[in-house]
C-alpha cells in the first residue's frame, strides 16, 4: 500500500512538472536581466508569428483596444496575400503603436498600427532583389 502511494506521488509529480514545463514553453519566452535591466518578453503565438512586448511601454500605455493579433489582421486585410512575421509595441509620435513585420510576393512590409484607433498610421514597403532584376531587363 505504502509503496503504491510513492509510486503515485512520484507519477503526480513528473506529470505536475511536464505540465507546467509545457506551459511555459508554450507561453514564449522572456529574456532574464539583472541589476534593473529592461526585461522585453518575446512570444510565439499561436497566430503563427512572433509578438514582442516591452513591458515599460506595456505599463505606460495601459490596455489598448487594439491587441497585438488585430493589427496583423488589419495589416493582412490591407495587403491581401501578406503573411506576418512579427509584431511589436512600440511608440511613435507619443502614441502606442504595434509595429507589423510581413511578407509577400512583393517583399518586405513595414505598418505601423495605431493601438487605440486601429488605423495604420505609417507604412514602409522594400520590394525583393528578384522583382528588381524583372524590372532592369
Amino acid at each position: 500500500m505504502r509503496k503504491a502511494k510513492l509510486i503515485a506521488l512520484a507519477g503526480g509529480g513528473v506529470l505536475l512538472s511536464v505540465t507546467v514545463g509545457a506551459a511555459f514553453a508554450s507561453a514564449g519566452q522572456s529574456e532574464q536581466a539583472s541589476s534593473g535591466e529592461q526585461v522585453t518578453v518575446r512570444a510565439a503565438s499561436a497566430a503563427g508569428f512572433e509578438i514582442e512586448i516591452d513591458p515599460e511601454l506595456d505599463a505606460r500605455f495601459g490596455p489598448r483596444p487594439v491587441n497585438a493579433v488585430q493589427a496583423a489582421g488589419i495589416v493582412t486585410d490591407s495587403r491581401p496575400g501578406a503573411r506576418v512575421v512579427k509584431v511589436e509595441l512600440d511608440e511613435e509620435g507619443g502614441r502606442a503603436v504595434w509595429e507589423v513585420e510581413a511578407r509577400d510576393g512583393g517583399g518586405d512590409l513595414e505598418a505601423l498600427v495605431d493601438a487605440f484607433t486601429g488605423r495604420i498610421v505609417g507604412q514602409d514597403s522594400e520590394r525583393s532583389d528578384a522583382e528588381d532584376e524583372d524590372e532592369d531587363d
